[in-house]
């Protein structure tokens, strides 16, 4: 190959959409902490004592990379409000399950935030989020699942699995059961799961 061909090369990743070297690697601790404060809020606090703390996937299927981070949300119910983040209810047994809830009457105690950041074609997802999306569980720990993934039905589901979009996540609750969070193609929603 010639030096002008390596050049060639070069260039055209430059300019494909998730190619930047900032957008491949592992970002440290200290850029996502600083993320979710800059986009969350000051008193919403990375959760890294039970590792994985984030993943990082495609979760709305759009080609860009995004952040989901373990986060403990409490006390900061107005600073997320005011950040524009969307809290959504991912509880598969709730009647609101998908559904945008209000940030503001949420009582955050016990349990584990998820903070989730979309990435766009205007950066890295830690320095130009896209939208942005909280839900909260009691689930420890939790891993991604690629979309090529085929979501089973669950024992006496009425509802038929999601085929996902994009990559999802996958909770183990601590009401011994998993469930699997997942994008619709307007919010988040979740899934029953055998362990």
């Amino acid at each position: 190959m010639t030096l002008f061909s390596n050049i060639s090369i070069a260039l055209l990743l430059a300019v494909l959409p998730g190619s930047d070297a900032r957008q491949s690697r592992k970002p440290a601790a200290s850029e996502v902490t600083e993320s979710i404060t800059k986009n969350f809020g000051s008193k919403v606090k990375v959760i890294t004592e039970s590792p994985p703390y984030y993943l990082l996937g495609d979760f709305n299927g759009d080609g860009f990379r995004d952040i989901a981070v373990t986060v403990n949300p409490e006390g900061a119910q107005q600073e997320i409000k005011n950040a524009g983040v969307k809290y959504v209810d991912v509880d598969p047994s709730s009647e609101t399950n998908g559904q945008e809830l209000s940030v503001t009457d949420a009582e955050f105690k016990y349990c584990v935030g998820v903070a989730i950041m979309h990435g766009t074609a205007a950066g890295p997802v830690l320095e130009k989020p896209g939208a942005k999306y909280l839900f909260y569980e009691c689930f420890i720990p939790f891993k991604l699942i690629p979309k090529s993934t085929k979501i089973r039905r669950f024992r006496g589901e009425k509802q038929p699995p999601p085929k996902l979009q994009g990559d999802a996540i996958h909770l183990y609750l601590e009401r011994d059961a998993a469930s699997v969070v997942y994008w619709t193609g307007r919010t988040y929603r979740g899934y029953y799961q055998s362990h």
